[in-house]
């Protein structure tokens, strides 16, 4: 909730939170493997955003921002982390494995 009261100066936890959510969500709709599923996630953080109200440039800056920050760093972090990552993915869709 924290995120939704301010979300133009979001901290990197409050992003985090939005990403958890859509992640969740994807695990809900039936998808199993974690790097699809992140990878499902990172593509549908700006659209989850936008259903919770964040205004539109707001949205698709907290999603790169999450992308660029955490995503990407994911494939240096180790095995557990790593396993959360897909080199294919991009996000609003652009990557293959969704």
């Amino acid at each position: 909730m924290a995120y939704l009261r301010h979300p133009a100066r979001a901290s990197a936890e409050e992003i985090w939170s939005l990403n958890m959510f859509t992640h969740e969500s994807m695990h809900v709709r039936g998808e199993l493997d974690e790097a699809r599923t992140e990878c499902q996630a990172v593509q549908r953080n700006y659209r989850a955003a936008k259903l919770l109200g964040v205004p539109d440039p707001i949205a698709k800056q907290n999603a790169l921002d999450y992308y660029n920050d955490s995503y990407l760093h994911r494939r240096d972090m180790g095995i557990m982390q790593a396993s959360y990552y897909s080199s294919e993915c991009a996000p609003e869709g652009h990557g293959t494995s969704t």
